[in-house]
């Protein structure tokens, strides 16, 4: 369940079903992974997931959002977690 990553992007290196939800594992740019949890809500699909800085333990951010569809979910993911690590966005 590989994809490509493009370049400076967050990418897809695989996925799994858990308690009803899809838990997608994303490779980030500086080599870190963190776990997408994505779970159909009333107004479409919610993906959550947290960030941390390699330098700070114990200090996370934890993010969520909701988009009409599951592949609108995915493709915002990578997006979000650029923003919150300042990275510049295409």
């Amino acid at each position: 369940m590989s994809e490509a990553c493009h370049p400076g992007h967050a990418g897809r290196v695989g996925g799994r079903l858990d308690a009803g939800a899809i838990v997608d594992d994303i490779a980030l740019p500086d080599g870190r992974h963190i776990s997408v949890r994505f779970e159909r809500c009333p107004v479409g699909w919610q993906a959550s997931f947290e960030l941390s800085h390699p330098d700070a333990d114990g200090v996370a951010i934890v993010h969520r959002l909701v988009s009409e569809t599951l592949a609108d979910a995915r493709a915002t993911v990578p997006h979000a977690v650029a923003y919150l690590l300042g990275t510049p966005l295409d």
